[in-house]
């Protein structure tokens, strides 16, 4: 995520959050999915974004994940049944009942992905029944990887691509020295210091930071 909100909460859904990365960078592009957003660490994002959209993907990006709903009992039962192929020691009647009990009490609030995870990971390392411990263990392992998670992760990658671009940007016109006096004094703070320190730049004993003249080039 870009950032943490405040104290105020907005509740998306799965569907809702899957479905808006596309409808957000539609302005800027054209025919394509999610995949045309992707950029690598370097250069700059395939197709820029206008100060809408960029709000709009930080938004998207910074916004609490839907919770995933719990494991239905069915579905519980049936994953239980599942790890029953690991050998444990036998119960009786009674102490099976408390048992299965106990694990639904214990892991059945977890979303049937996680518990799945869980399942194949259990028969995979384990050669016996795994205790309730060894069942939270293996939950903590587990992350998510839906469509919820990456769309959040595509608008993030997004924003933070054109974020780099536009640094670049604005570096290049301080080069040039293509920027007026009031373009500058409206950059961030750190903005001001860094073309300051790559030559651009010049704080003021006023504390404004000016353009430095450019050189003249020399006659050889």
């Amino acid at each position: 995520m870009l950032g943490k909100h405040g104290s105020s909460t907005v509740e998306i859904s799965d569907q809702a959050i899957g479905s808006k990365l596309p409808a957000i960078m539609g302005t800027v592009t054209t025919g394509t999915d999610s995949s045309a957003l992707s950029t690598d660490g370097f250069s700059a994002p395939r197709q820029r974004l206008d100060d809408a959209t960029l709000a709009k993907a930080v938004a998207l990006a910074n916004s609490p994940l839907p919770t995933l709903p719990p494991c239905d009992d069915d579905h519980f039962a049936k994953l239980m049944r599942s790890l029953a192929i690991l050998p444990r020691r036998a119960d009786d009647g009674a102490k099976g009942e408390l048992r299965a009990a106990v694990y639904q009490r214990m892991l059945g609030h977890y979303p049937r992905q996680a518990l799945g995870f869980m399942v194949e990971t259990a028969l995979v390392e384990l050669e016996w029944f795994p205790s309730v411990k060894q069942c939270l263990d293996i939950l903590g392992r587990w992350e998510r990887r839906d469509d919820a998670v990456r769309a959040q992760r595509e608008a993030g990658n997004a924003a933070r691509a054109e974020g780099r671009a536009r640094f670049r940007d604005t570096m290049a016109a301080l080069e040039c020295r293509e920027l007026d006096q009031a373009a500058i004094d409206a950059m961030p703070q750190r903005m001001r210091e860094i073309g300051a320190e790559r030559g651009f730049l010049r704080l003021h004993e006023d504390g404004v930071y000016r353009p430095r003249p450019l050189r003249e080039p020399s006659d050889a």
